[in-house]
């Protein structure tokens, strides 16, 4: 399923489904890079999400009907080789203590587990990055074991750490910087994936995966990890 619709003055959007699926991400990052291939002139930006691809196109060379003739076209004949994709696996640090997972504590009452059995649960798996939120370097992560979602918080906290681990309903996310927000956060990374590093622009991708891994009191604080 593909359907093309007006988005704005000069950016349409893209449709691949209407649900989310894990095939899907992987599917619109092939296209995303097919469309700065072949039609690079024209396009000024790509935002992927869940289901759909946001085009923004520079007007001063093409208009809607124009444009819009040219992605349809390249969606006609456009087939997802999942071999052509360049996604990764990102791996991630992080120390799972109760001085960093501020709701780690009331997760472990409400799900009835014990700390290492949480962590085996959210380490197990690798997360498929569905969507790039607020920041290049927020990725939404899916999908959480049912055993360990928890809904958002009620009240969102003012100020969560940088590099703090979250969860939110079947959704895992690292908050890049200090900021505000409602996940339930378990965990912490000592990586810095702030904006400060210029590389961290591309760090993840839709369709990339990312698998996290637990490290120790001591690693994480001998790392220069804060508490």
């Amino acid at each position: 399923m593909h359907k093309i619709i007006l988005a704005g003055e000069s950016s349409i959007l893209i449709y691949f489904g209407d649900k989310i699926d894990p095939a899907l991400p992987e599917n619109i990052a092939n296209f995303a890079n097919e469309l700065k291939t072949e039609l690079y002139e024209l396009i000024v930006d790509l935002t992927p999400s869940y289901t759909s691809l946001l085009v923004t196109y520079n007007l001063n060379l093409t208009n809607h009907n124009e444009f819009s003739a040219k992605v349809e076209s390249l969606l006609d004949g456009f087939k997802n080789n999942s071999n052509e994709s360049k996604s990764n696996t990102i791996y991630i640090p992080v120390y799972y203590g109760l001085e960093t997972g501020l709701d780690l504590e009331r997760m472990l009452a409400e799900k009835n587990l014990d700390l290492e059995t949480f962590i085996g649960i959210h380490t197990a798996k690798e997360y498929l990055v569905y969507a790039i939120g607020f920041s290049p370097v927020f990725a939404f992560l899916g999908e959480v074991d049912k055993s360990i979602q928890s809904p958002r918080l009620a009240t969102p906290r003012i100020n969560i750490p940088a590099g703090s681990v979250g969860i939110a309903e079947s959704q895992t996310a690292i908050y890049p910087t200090d900021s505000s927000g409602g996940w339930n956060i378990v965990g912490r990374t000592l990586l810095d994936l702030s904006l400060n590093n210029p590389e961290n622009i591309n760090k993840f991708k839709t369709g990339d995966r990312v698998k996290f891994y637990s490290i120790t009191r001591d690693e994480y604080v001998n790392n220069g990890g804060q508490l």
